[in-house]
């Protein structure tokens, strides 16, 4: 997964756990069993929606360019810390 993809999945999740959070005194009238169901299904349902984004983008140069402006670029070669031996 792209730098981008996974910030645009973690805005999502960020999106979604603020709206659950907002609306903690509805769901708290459920059962805990549906509660969890609605939780799960509202976590799923976005993430599919930015995957069905993220596919479109790849044959939508302006949603590419509009998904870049707001995650940041692809990064190329990002150098890591490797282990050196020692004598």
């Amino acid at each position: 997964m792209t730098h981008s993809a996974r910030a645009f999945h973690r805005h999502a999740e960020a999106v979604v756990d603020h709206e659950l959070r907002r609306v903690r005194g509805r769901l708290a009238l459920l059962p805990a069993e549906r509660r969890l169901e609605v939780e799960e299904v509202s976590a799923c349902v976005a993430a599919a929606l930015v995957d069905v984004v993220l596919a479109e983008a790849r044959t939508e140069p302006t949603l590419a360019q509009a998904l870049a402006s707001i995650y940041g670029p692809e990064r190329g070669w990002e150098p890591r810390a490797a282990p050196c031996p020692t004598d």
